[in-house]
């Protein structure tokens, strides 16, 4: 596909993008963007990120930067079970409402991943990019 049908595209689906030299800045959401680098009017390569204040998930793609946030509280919730599991007096003192939190916490990072990939798969097929 070339880079003024690419542009046309998404001028008439009202998406938002940037123009740079060789490449093409879709924004799929507030810190999220998708890159197309065009070399001879053809799509090269694309690329998702992410921008975040975050060390371990800025600049990640999305499936990376889900994997990291998962491991991180997966870890960081084991090492508290294991709290727990050492001070049974916890549950007394609000653990349960912990554990609430931090599960509706990882279901939330869960639906941030299935809305944006979404998102992105329907602009991959707009512009017949394949996977």
């Amino acid at each position: 596909m070339d880079k003024t049908d690419i542009i046309n595209i998404l001028k008439v689906k009202e998406y938002p993008f940037e123009l740079k030299e060789n490449q093409v800045i879709i924004r799929v959401a507030r810190g999220y963007f998708l890159k197309l680098y065009i070399e001879s009017n053809n799509v090269v390569k694309y690329e998702d990120r992410i921008k975040r204040f975050s060390l371990w998930t800025n600049e990640k793609s999305l499936k990376a930067a889900t994997k990291i946030n998962m491991i991180g509280f997966l870890i960081y919730i084991s090492l508290f079970a294991l709290w727990c599991i050492l001070d049974p007096y916890f549950f007394s003192n609000g653990g349960k409402y912990f554990f609430i939190m931090t599960t509706s916490i990882i279901i939330g990072l869960l639906l941030e991943f299935w809305y944006y990939n979404n998102r992105l798969t329907k602009i991959k097929k707009l512009l017949n990019l394949n996977d």
